[in-house]
């Protein structure tokens, strides 16, 4: 199980200090000068992009943070095969692939880190924090803010119950201050138990055209060997059929949640009044976390606990 679910937000995570960390012959950077390095989701960043500035939902986070931080954006494909472009590689591929620029960026920075990570940038946050290999510098980590994570706990966040849409991941290592940003609405972060989406993204996260016969391949050995999430409570029976007419309605329910407030079809514009959850954080009150201001929105409430981590990490 990622995480210690108990520890979110409470006094315990929030006094959790990191390690300064400095290379040697490296220069010496003023004690309160913390780099946060952002990790956007599917669509924010591309194989071809270099950027350095901060793009995307996370931009919302790092513009509110004071002097004290130094924030970085760190690319890679952002890929989920087609969703993004047509040629573009799966989304295990693209993790790995943010895994690595994680690592190199990690690698680049004198002092403590913060690492902040919106949807799929979080699965490439808590990748990282997992691999053996990285664990000297994982030390170096002063605290972690996702946004949206497909893995998220369940209970993290007030009035999610499930986990997100992904399942409960690699685990994070105890003792790091870790901070979940995410809406009940947002099947990405909070899918219900036996959601058909959770089958969707089982059977698509190696989908890629470029390598079809892969894809297929490992779709067929995940349902044979009944690697799904739902392996356990799904059946071939006239019982299941009945009971996925139930979960085809909660998947409508999800999927109208994900997509955008308004939908473009040619010409027309069709309100759905229930979407927008995903992309939600940079724009809308944030009423999941306590003494909340209701007009502070959830990327100002991650920039809030993070500044809060900085002024503690200072006091010890």
């Amino acid at each position: 199980m990622p995480g210690r679910p108990g520890s979110v937000g409470t006094l315990e995570t929030m006094t959790t200090t990191g390690s300064d960390v400095r290379g040697p012959g490296a220069a010496r950077r003023p004690s309160r000068h913390i780099t946060v390095l952002a990790v956007g989701g599917t669509g924010e960043s591309s194989t071809t992009d270099t950027r350095t500035e901060v793009s995307g939902l996370l931009r919302a986070v790092t513009d509110r943070l004071d002097e004290r931080f130094d924030a970085r954006w760190v690319p890679y494909p952002a890929a989920y095969g087609p969703a993004a472009e047509r040629g573009g590689m799966s989304y295990t591929d693209s993790v790995s692939t943010g895994v690595v620029a994680l690592h190199r960026a990690v690698r680049a920075v004198h002092g403590p880190v913060m690492l902040v990570g919106y949807s799929q940038g979080a699965a490439v946050i808590r990748t990282f924090l997992a691999h053996p290999v990285f664990s000297a510098l994982v030390d170096r980590i002063a605290a972690v803010g996702l946004v949206a994570d497909p893995h998220q706990p369940p209970g993290v966040i007030a009035g999610c119950d499930g986990w997100g849409v992904a399942g409960p991941g690699a685990a994070i290592p105890d003792g790091l201050p870790v901070y979940w940003i995410g809406a009940p609405g947002d099947v990405i972060c909070n899918a219900s138990d036996d959601s058909l989406i959770r089958d969707v993204a089982d059977l698509t996260d190696t989908l890629s055209l470029r390598r079809l016969r892969r894809w297929a391949t490992d779709a067929a050995a995940k349902v044979m060997s009944r690697r799904m999430q739902n392996a356990e409570v799904t059946r071939f029976s006239p019982r299941q059929w009945r009971r996925d007419v139930t979960r085809l309605r909660t998947a409508a329910r999800e999927v109208r949640g994900y997509l955008p407030a308004e939908i473009l079809l040619g010409t027309r514009v069709i309100r759905n009044r229930t979407g927008g959850r995903h992309d939600s954080y940079a724009s809308e009150p944030y009423r999941y976390a306590p003494l909340t201001d209701p007009t502070t929105t959830g990327c100002e409430t991650l920039a809030h606990w993070m500044q809060l981590q900085a002024t503690m990490r200072i006091l010890h």
